[in-house]
């Protein structure tokens, strides 16, 4: 089953560059990491219009989505929280 975890930051304005270098590398090393597995892809991606807001989505393919979250986006959505105020959501892709 296929399932998304939403990881959204709103940060301080002036650290938008800092806060997105470090979620695409972040997202590389979760991409190489053997102990995700389910793990199909990690994507980043900024607000169209707002600086600020960016977001990490965690793409997976398990046989039982993680309604709470993977260990993973649990951990990522922790230590982000430096950065700004986080969001972390789970959604369930429908066929």
């Amino acid at each position: 089953m296929r399932w998304i975890e939403t990881i959204k930051i709103q940060s301080a304005t002036g650290r938008e560059q800092t806060i997105e270098n470090e979620l695409i590398v972040l997202a590389h090393e979760a991409q190489k990491s053997l102990n995700c597995q389910g793990l199909r892809e990690a994507i980043v991606s900024r607000h169209a219009s707002v600086p600020g807001h960016l977001a990490i989505r965690l793409i997976w393919d398990t046989a039982c989505p993680q309604t709470q979250g993977s260990l993973l986006g649990l951990s990522l959505a922790q230590s982000l929280r430096d950065f700004g105020l986080v969001d972390h959501s789970v959604w369930i892709e429908k066929q």
